[in-house]
């Protein structure tokens, strides 16, 4: 029990993680602060998530909060350049100059080469008043027009800028930093890189350090998952994509697979690129990363399913299957996956899948993007989500009949 609740830590986490990182480089920080204060909760102390959530405090302008993280970084990590950096950084936007000025003094004690400190160093002796030694920090970093600002400051010939600096108001707007100064690099691993992040002891040894990371590729299942590792066993057959495979064990041999429409096969593939489904073969286990993926794996039972192809990664060599689709006029066509017999199928999504009923009479229209698939007796139609002329058009699924429709909440759009 307490390995499960684990596993499921190590997949939120790295959901919310992964999300954050993307959205802060799409530029939606507060999409991405939520994602990463929710994984900040799962993991207080790694490094990763503390670096990207004073980011996106960052972006949003709260540097109070963006500094407050930064020093956890910095109480970590204290011969860390980069953290020092970005912490003297929001202290600086903070108006915060003195400890501005700690921080980035050390960090220039760190790597007395880090140009951007010595500029931001600069920026905040400044603001600080004091000329001469920022004039000083502006020579060592290059910055030949703040240093002539400097000395027009010096010299009594900018009195028009003189009350802007004594009223604090930064020098963002010349050389240095023409833009708003960005946070630098710390170095840790990037998202979705190790899963399981978790940095070494203090005198860790290499062979306990190795034995407490290895993976069990022996999976008794068709599909598990240990945490942040798909273990997919081939048994005699199963059909696979190789997205995110990084290792495979024992004798297997893969051969893509084609569509099949009406019982035939066709010349068609059944996805593309690394996407493509595979015929994996022999005996042994593909491993593969799940990144930011949620994996879920069922046992079709009695039931027929019809599946998104996008949605479907794998299923056991028990399972038939079918390819189909559905036209439409507002889209790309609605790709179909049809599922019969015996054994066990496993889905790829977002995040968490949740089913909905659907009855006599009451259509359910869900985005194409959120669609995996339903059972039962039920009709989709390619439509808009909702039908406003004025409104952008969302593509959307309409199914009517009787069953259920599983989707997922996470894949929906805004």
């Amino acid at each position: 029990m307490v390995g499960d609740e684990v596993e499921g830590i190590d997949e939120e986490f790295l959901f919310h993680l992964n999300r954050g990182s993307e959205l802060l480089v799409r530029g939606d920080a507060e999409p991405a602060r939520a994602s990463l204060e929710r994984a900040q909760e799962l993991r207080p102390k790694d490094g990763k998530v503390l670096g990207l959530l004073g980011q996106a405090y960052y972006k949003l302008g709260r540097f109070d909060e963006a500094a407050r993280v930064w020093q956890r970084l910095v109480d970590d990590n204290p011969v860390e350049p980069g953290a020092r950096v970005n912490l003297g950084l929001a202290c600086l936007k903070a108006k915060r100059h003195p400890e501005a000025v700690k921080q980035l003094e050390i960090a220039l004690d760190l790597n007395p080469d880090h140009k951007k400190a010595m500029g931001y160093l600069g920026l905040a002796l400044l603001e600080s008043g004091n000329l001469t030694r920022a004039r000083e920090w502006f020579r060592k970093a290059g910055s030949d027009h703040m240093v002539a600002r400097c000395d027009e400051l010096i010299a009594g010939r900018a009195s028009a800028a003189a009350p802007a600096i004594a009223h604090g108001q930064p020098a963002e707007a010349v050389e240095v930093a023409r833009a708003s100064p960005e946070p630098v690099q710390v170095r840790t691993p990037p998202p979705g890189a190790v899963a399981a992040y978790r940095s070494a002891e203090p005198g860790e040894v290499l062979g306990t350090w190795a034995a407490a990371r290895v993976v069990q590729a022996g999976a008794a299942e068709a599909f598990s998952i240990s945490g942040s590792t798909l273990a997919v066993a081939v048994r005699g057959e199963v059909r696979v994509r190789l997205d995110g495979l990084f290792a495979t064990q024992g004798k297997v041999a893969l051969a893509g697979e084609m569509k099949r429409f009406r019982g035939r096969a066709t010349d068609k593939p059944f996805g593309e690129g690394a996407a493509r489904m595979h015929r994996a073969s022999g005996d042994g286990v593909l491993l593969f990363r799940t990144a930011a993926r949620r994996f879920t794996a069922l046992d079709l039972g009695p039931d027929a399913a019809y599946l998104r192809e996008e949605a479907l990664f794998g299923f056991e060599g028990g399972i038939a299957f079918e390819n189909g689709r559905v036209p439409s006029s507002i889209s790309a066509e609605l790709h179909l996956v049809h599922l019969r017999g015996r054994g066990r199928f496993l889905l790829a999504t977002l995040g968490e899948p949740v089913t909905l009923d659907v009855g006599t009479g009451a259509p359910l229209k869900v985005p194409l993007a959120s669609l995996v698939g339903w059972i039962g007796m039920l009709t989709p139609r390619v439509c808009a989500l909702v039908e406003d002329s004025g409104a952008p058009v969302v593509v959307a699924v309409e199914l009517t009949g009787e069953g259920r429709v599983i989707a997922d909440p996470s894949a929906a759009e805004g």
